[in-house]
């Protein structure tokens, strides 16, 4: 019974392994991502009149890596909501199964 639920369940695990490592952003090296984002904040920030060695630019830094953090947070918060609602789903699913195989064992998706 284990087995068969994991068997069911093995597409939808992996498209969401698959899903967390793209989304980490692991196909990309973190020094080289993390390097293109610092210089994405800068431009952004001198885009905005801060110059680079002043209070208003180092404000605007932490700005911007609170913004993506925020981002980064809400990502995460929506996979996991996206993984129990998934979860939820498969339990009622197994549940009414049940149900119909109590009533009539005689269904083909009963017979294992």
């Amino acid at each position: 019974m284990i087995t068969d639920r994991f068997d069911r369940m093995r597409p939808a695990l992996i498209s969401l392994g698959l899903l967390a490592i793209f989304a980490s952003g692991a196909v990309v090296s973190p020094a080289s991502a993390q390097s293109k984002k610092h210089h994405k904040d800068a431009r952004t920030c001198e885009s905005f009149g801060a110059s680079y060695g002043t209070p208003a630019f180092s404000n605007c830094m932490l700005d911007q890596q609170r913004r993506r953090d925020i981002k980064e947070r809400d990502t995460l918060e929506k996979m996991a909501l996206t993984s129990q609602l998934a979860k939820d789903g498969q339990i009622m699913a197994d549940r009414a199964r049940r149900q119909r195989c109590d009533r009539n064992p005689a269904r083909r998706e009963c017979r294992r």
